[in-house]
């Protein structure tokens, strides 16, 4: 099996923390690895180097040799301009398919907190044999709720599909993007419903025919890219073709629309950090339910979030609910249960202010 760990995205949602030119997979925000680090050090107990591939925008591969200097030189997946996940899924399964065809791929993210190591192994294990016996499926690593969370998609299990060393495999009745606060509820409940992880086991082949089945013309940029491959002109290919690509979320352009989908029950204390609201599943709070980071004063406050800057002083006094980011050119504050909206900020600052970025 082929792992690839997707390092191309810019944590918008942790502004002004992850920028686009250090975003938060190159960051200590858990222990003393970086994110991108601890994403490969959780699979090391599946994967030989040579195994190995990272995938990643142009901009980041000097932060990739820096972090990962084991990492060798073909296990490097660069994608010239950001084009969203399905053209870098495509990317990495032409490239992977090319240099070893019928190859399987676990598609990893590289921004992600997982507790349970062993768990996680374990069943990216049970998806590489299940996948064995159903090769055209794709699989899914699908997490178990632990609370109501409108940040996350869900994924509806259908029937056990079959079982495999014990284990539950369950077809996909269907995906559903992030809810709202009710609907979440009634779906945690019912215990029909998984966190989609984003984390895939399947083979490169049968993804590059759901693409040419539903999107063709991304198909055929990706053909042209593989018949350069292992040739001379691979890499000036991939610089034309791959920014024409349109831009597309793998889970728009195949996932949702494959006709067999199947999904692992994952209880491994997984976050994807995608917040700083997210922050307090997986660093300790104190009695008064506050995250702080840094040089904080707090009188009389309560969950809070607050993260500064050395030699800066964060006083917090008589508040609740907050998060505070401060950094050298740049201070976020905004209601810890509105988290989600930071992307909003940096949305708004693409237009004229980009500098903060």
């Amino acid at each position: 099996m082929k792992f690839v760990i997707r390092a191309g995205g810019f944590g918008t949602r942790l502004w002004p923390y992850s920028r686009t030119s250090r975003p938060k997979q190159f960051h200590r925000m858990v222990g003393e690895r970086t994110m991108l680090q601890e994403a490969v050090h959780r699979i090391r107990p599946l994967v030989d180097v040579r195994n190995l591939h990272v995938s990643t925008g142009s901009d980041l591969v000097a932060l990739v040799r820096e972090q990962l200097p084991e990492l060798p030189g073909t296990g490097l997946i660069v994608e010239p301009a950001l084009r969203n996940t399905g053209p870098a899924v495509g990317l990495e399964c032409v490239l992977l398919e090319s240099r070893y065809p019928g190859c399987t791929v676990a598609s990893l993210g590289s921004d992600h907190h997982i507790g349970r190591r062993g768990e996680f192994c374990r069943l990216l294990r049970v998806a590489e044999e299940a996948l064995e016996e159903d090769p055209d499926a794709l699989f899914t690593l699908g997490v178990k709720p632990t609370r109501v969370e409108t940040g996350y998609g869900y994924i509806q299990k259908g029937s056990v599909a079959r079982r495999v060393n014990g284990e539950p495999v369950y077809s996909v009745a269907r995906f559903r993007e992030k809810p709202d606060e009710p609907t979440a509820r009634r779906y945690v409940d019912s215990g029909d419903f998984l966190w989609n992880s984003n984390m895939f086991v399947w083979k490169a082949r049968t993804v590059l025919a759901l693409f040419e089945q539903f999107e063709p013309e991304l198909h055929r940029i990706l053909m042209r890219i593989q018949a350069a491959v292992g040739s001379g002109s691979e890499q000036d290919v991939i610089a034309r073709e791959y920014p024409r690509m349109t831009e597309v979320a793998i889970d728009n352009a195949v996932i949702e629309r494959a006709p067999r989908v199947a999904t692992l029950e994952a209880d491994i204390d997984w976050s994807d950090i995608g917040s700083w609201g997210a922050l307090t599943d997986i660093l300790p709070v104190d009695s008064e339910g506050n995250l702080v980071s840094g040089e904080v004063l707090n009188l009389n406050s309560r969950d809070i979030t607050a993260f500064g800057v050395e030699g800066k002083l964060i006083a917090l006094v008589d508040v609740e609910g907050l998060v505070v980011v401060d950094t050298p050119d740049a201070l976020l504050i905004c209601r810890r249960d509105r988290a989600q909206r930071v992307r909003d900020v940096v949305s708004a600052l693409r237009d004229d202010r980009a500098g903060y970025l």
